[in-house]
């Protein structure tokens, strides 16, 4: 396979036009991630890679898929690929877990900025939701739970857009850009299980989404469970469709 250069990426957009998980945008876009294809010239075979995870389109039922599933790094073993593909897949790997993920539209103009707010300013005095800056940042980086469990932009300070809920001096929850695209973002919440079900997930998500609204960037949101998609519809999303995701084991 051949790695793409920013320049090249054109060459693969046709094959990833109806992409779900809006993350594979940013491979695309030329800002995070790789992209490979079989042939400069016409690829029959093309896939991106961001950070765990791999989308692949083109041809399923060829040799050189199979051929190529058994080569991807061992770092990217979360697939999202079309339902072609799941043949192939299934048939390349022995030992494979099944989920499903829901995307949500990616429209503009949809959010009531009035009932974000309403939802942003929810949790009583005890919680603090503050826009992440360097300070922040620093504490979420030196923290190994948190570090280990939520991903946050790379080069932050220039790319990166979140807020982050105290409770006295404890992090109890951060909502944050992960992966960036242009013009857009992807959402990313985390909430420590003991501070689960008491509204700070939606008051952080509401105020990110207004953040990003006012420097306008699109605030793109992806289900992987059914409390991820419910909470999205009740801040203004639209459902769009579920779709599949491997998670290859070694």
């Amino acid at each position: 396979m051949i790695k793409l250069n920013n320049n090249q990426m054109y060459k693969i957009e046709h094959l990833f036009k109806e992409i779900k998980f809006y993350m594979g945008k940013s491979a695309l876009d030329g800002l995070m991630g790789e992209a490979y294809v079989d042939n400069l010239e016409s690829p029959t075979i093309a896939y991106l890679l961001i950070r765990q995870y791999c989308f692949i389109n083109g041809n399923s039922k060829s040799e050189l898929a199979k051929e190529v599933l058994k080569e991807l790094p061992n770092t990217c073993k979360r697939i999202i690929a079309n339902d072609e593909w799941s043949d192939a897949i299934e048939s390349c790997y022995d030992n494979f877990e099944k989920a499903k993920r829901y995307s949500l539209k990616k429209e503009k103009g949809i959010f009531n900025k009035q009932d974000l707010k309403k939802f942003s300013e929810s949790l009583n005095s005890e919680y603090q939701i503050n826009p992440i800056d360097e300070r922040i940042y620093k504490l979420i980086k030196a923290d190994n739970e948190d570090s280990k469990q939520m991903r946050i932009t790379d080069d932050y300070m220039n790319k990166g857009i979140g807020v982050c809920c105290f409770r006295d001096d404890e992090i109890v929850g951060i909502c944050s850009s992960d992966i960036i695209y242009k013009d857009g973002i992807e959402i990313n919440i985390r909430v420590k299980q003991e501070y689960k079900h008491k509204g700070i997930g939606t008051a952080m998500a509401a105020k990110l989404i207004l953040m990003c609204l006012e420097k306008g960037i699109y605030p793109s949101w992806d289900a992987s469970n059914l409390n991820s998609l419910g909470l999205a519809k009740k801040l203004g999303y639209n459902y769009d469709s579920e779709y599949t995701i491997y998670k290859i084991n070694e």
